[in-house]
């Protein structure tokens, strides 16, 4: 009696967990729609909710609803293509000018050519006097660690570009694409959008539910280059600028102190800020925004997004250069303190730049800024010459989050000094029309197929049919349930995957059945016996299929994209589901009923 107890605790936990996971999806259908927006929030649908004041939009605390993909409510479909190989070309074009610049500093009236032939990872450098060949020292290689150094002979030597950087450049062209896409439309506020790398070089974009006029706006706004900046905070003149808005600021607005006792306006909206500051600061002085993160729990990165908010720096609106000086720059690791930084390497002209701007602007803040959100502001403790530099980040974060911080910095400067082109392929819009017509012939084919399927059953097995019918149900819950709790985005081929899923859990029953059967009819044994070995038996060839199909799954999860992932996901969650149901759930519900039946027959 106590086992049969605790395996019904077990199923009833499950199905409660399900109800809550999905709680937030049935309260935004509550108006026919998936959309974020739920017809009404009164009542108990409030416990669940929070509004957002600034945009309006409505969330859920630690749960989320299902959102509907591009093509069940319409938007739009971009893909582009950066163009990575010239990243790598306009780089070492670069790297030649400044072999030419660094190396006539070395020595007074040398002659130099640096050539980089078009095409090749190479740059050849042709002296006058083949004795200035020691120029080449281990020193001077120092500004150029991505470059390996070969002796070609007569008065040639050759810089050949690290082939692991080569690939590291690639990369970095692309993450820093969708990096700086994705916040560009985030300004746009459409509700999860998906940004995702397909193959080497290429970028999909999928917006769905944008608004029709927000659409040539998006074009614009991803088709744009940001602008890597290194701009002066305004020091002297940061706290009488904020402090001016001491008890003047709307609700949800904050006068903190910042950085060592600088003033700065702070609000959980970015938006909410520009809003507030438009037009209110000098012509000669710009507003920079910094995301502040609280977190819950900092080791994995967990965001009390409640507690977190934007800050505020009053800058020069004049830039004292920008990343396209920068030569180099990646993450070292301080040997002494263990502690990651992001070292930079700036070009001749870049190395003269900002010797002269940490010269003059000693003990200041200086913002490292993309277009206007402040990426790092460090204090610049000592004058910075010879075209080094390193950028320390905050002492109070994790090795991990430092580790995470500095690698994102080097990202954003590495693509202020080498913006890879990119070039729209194709664009598709998907009418809302048409993702309903979609959401309507997907929910016809769903329905329409299981009441098939439970008819079948309940036709062909009779009693046993309705008890595989209840786990049928109790599979579609869970499924639903597992795609919520992840935040999976339901698409077209996700419902095909759930379809399926149906089909695959009958089977199961099918098997287990059939295997019951066999033992009462041919092998005469009694009912309690028969359902016994019949699911014991049938175990391993359920298990079998849903593992093969299982394989075939991770393969389409792993090489896939968009909507080949969708599905795969969804059938990977059904398997799960279908084993639990089919083989846990069913023999449960089998052992209750022969326990409470008097009968010597099995209606199967």
């Amino acid at each position: 009696m106590k086992s049969s107890l605790y395996r019904w605790g077990v199923v009833v936990v499950a199905f409660l967990v399900a109800l809550y996971l999905l709680t937030p999806t049935i309260i935004d259908w509550s108006d026919g729609k998936l959309d974020g927006a739920p017809g009404s929030t009164d009542g108990v649908a409030s416990l669940f909710l929070e509004t957002n004041e600034a945009t309006g939009q409505v969330t859920w605390e630690g749960i989320q609803p299902l959102t509907l993909g591009l093509d069940l409510q319409g938007g739009l479909l971009l893909q582009y293509h950066v163009y990575v190989d010239r990243a790598v070309q306009d780089r070492l074009t670069r790297m030649a000018s400044d072999l030419e610049e660094r190396l006539a500093q070395e020595k007074e009236g040398l002659e130099v050519e640096a050539v980089h032939p078009p095409g090749e990872t190479y740059i050849d450098v042709t002296l006058a006097d083949p004795a200035d060949k020691d120029l080449f020292t281990e020193e001077f290689m120092t500004f150029f660690p991505s470059m390996l150094l070969t002796d070609t002979g007569s008065n040639t030597m050759r810089l050949e570009m690290d082939p692991n950087y080569i690939d590291e450049t690639k990369d970095f062209a692309v993450t820093q694409a969708i990096e700086t896409i994705r916040s560009r439309i985030d300004a746009l506020g459409v509700a999860e959008p998906s940004i995702t790398r397909q193959g080497m070089s290429d970028i999909v974009i999928q917006l769905p539910g944008i608004q029709e006029e927000n659409i040539e706006r998006a074009k614009e706004l991803i088709g744009q280059t940001a602008q890597l900046r290194f701009q002066m905070v305004d020091d002297d003149g940061t706290n009488q600028f904020f402090g001016q808005f001491r008890g003047q600021l709307p609700a949800g607005f904050a006068l903190r102190s910042i950085d060592g006792g600088y003033f700065s306006v702070t609000h959980q909206s970015k938006d909410a800020l520009k809003e507030f500051f438009a037009g209110r600061a000098p012509d000669d002085r710009a507003i920079g925004y910094q995301f502040h993160p609280v977190y819950i729990d900092r080791e994995n990165g967990v965001i009390d997004e409640q507690q977190s908010y934007w800050k505020t720096y009053l800058v020069y609106r004049e830039a004292e250069l920008t990343g396209d000086y920068i030569q180099d720059a990646r993450v070292a690791v301080d040997q002494q303190f263990n502690r990651p930084y992001v070292s930079l390497n700036f070009d001749a002209k870049g190395a003269e730049l900002f010797g002269n701007t940490t010269t003059e602007y000693t003990g200041q803040r200086f913002a490292i800024m993309m277009d206007d959100e402040v990426n790092s502001a460090p204090v610049i403790n000592e004058p910075i010459l010879g075209g080094r530099a390193q950028i320390t980040l905050g002492s109070m974060q994790s090795y991990t989050e430092i580790q995470k911080e500095a690698q994102d910095l080097v990202i954003a400067l590495r693509h202020g000094a080498l913006p890879a082109p990119i070039e729209r392929q194709f664009e598709t819009i998907v009418g809302p029309t048409l993702g309903q017509d979609s959401i309507d012939s997907s929910m016809r084919a769903l329905m329409v197929g299981s009441i098939l399927v439970i008819l079948f059953m309940l036709i062909y097995y009779r009693r046993s049919g309705f008890i595989s019918t209840i786990a049928l149900t109790l599979n579609l819950v869970l499924i639903m349930a597992g795609l919520a709790a992840i935040g999976a985005t339901l698409t077209l081929p996700g419902i095909a995957g759930i379809i399926l899923t149906v089909g695959m859990a009958v089977d199961a029953n099918v098997i287990i059945y059939e295997r019951i059967r066999e033992e009462l009819v041919v092998r005469k044994k009694p009912i309690r016996v028969a359902v016994k070995e019949g699911f014991d038996l049938a175990f391993s060839a359920v298990l079998d299929a849903n593992i093969t199909t299982g394989i075939a799954a991770l393969v389409l999860l792993q090489y896939g994209t968009g909507p080949i992932r969708g599905f795969a996901i969804t059938l990977l969650i059904g398997i799960v589901s279908t084993l639990f149901t089919a083989v846990y759930v069913t023999r449960i519900l089998f052992d209750d009923w022969m326990q409470r039946s008097k009968n010597d027959t099995l209606s199967i």
